[in-house]
């Protein structure tokens, strides 16, 4: 894949933006877009937290890095990845090697207030333990995943999707 070909891969926290961000980018790039958790959705006909529940979550994590690790073979996209992609070192390895990895950087506060204001909806590792400390602790585990995978970390607080949109855009144009 050239580099004017690569994917870009939109990674971080539940609820930091990155399913909202891929529209903008695609429309913005013309790139089509895929957000794994609703393609993982629209497969199986179940919602992440009845995934969850009837599968588990090393299923679930299975079933979303086979989907990824085929889906990323073929013609270039923007992806925005499930917050829990960074854990299997494969996915981590191909975001590098087959795309441009953004890091949307979320203030846990900032993702707590948009948690409960959309009352946890199919967040099955928050709803078990809906509380910031939760949060934190997921964060912990993730972080140092993330940062290895970023070739941009973009800080999301008071910025608009059309803004954050325009650092993405400048950092691939460089």
């Amino acid at each position: 894949m050239e580099n004017t070909q690569k994917h870009i891969f939109i990674i971080g926290m539940m609820c930091s933006g990155k399913s909202s961000l891929a529209p903008v980018l695609s429309k913005k790039l013309d790139i089509p877009f895929i957000d794994l958790d609703m393609d993982l959705v629209s497969i199986l006909g179940l919602d992440i937290q009845e995934i969850f529940n009837t599968l588990s979550e090393k299923k679930f994590r299975l079933l979303e890095s086979t989907y990824f690790l085929e889906h990323i073979k073929g013609s270039q996209h923007i992806y925005a990845t499930g917050g829990g992609l960074v854990l299997n070192k494969n996915n981590r390895a191909s975001l590098s090697k087959y795309g441009i990895t953004i890091l949307l950087d979320t203030p846990i506060e900032l993702i707590y207030k948009r948690l409960i204001k959309d009352q946890g909806k199919s967040r099955p590792l928050f709803i078990k333990s809906p509380n910031k400390e939760n949060l934190k602790k997921i964060w912990n585990e993730r972080k140092e995943y993330y940062a290895q995978c970023a070739n941009l970390m973009i800080k999301t607080e008071n910025k608009s999707l059309d803004i954050i949109a325009q650092e993405v855009i400048e950092y691939i144009n460089q």
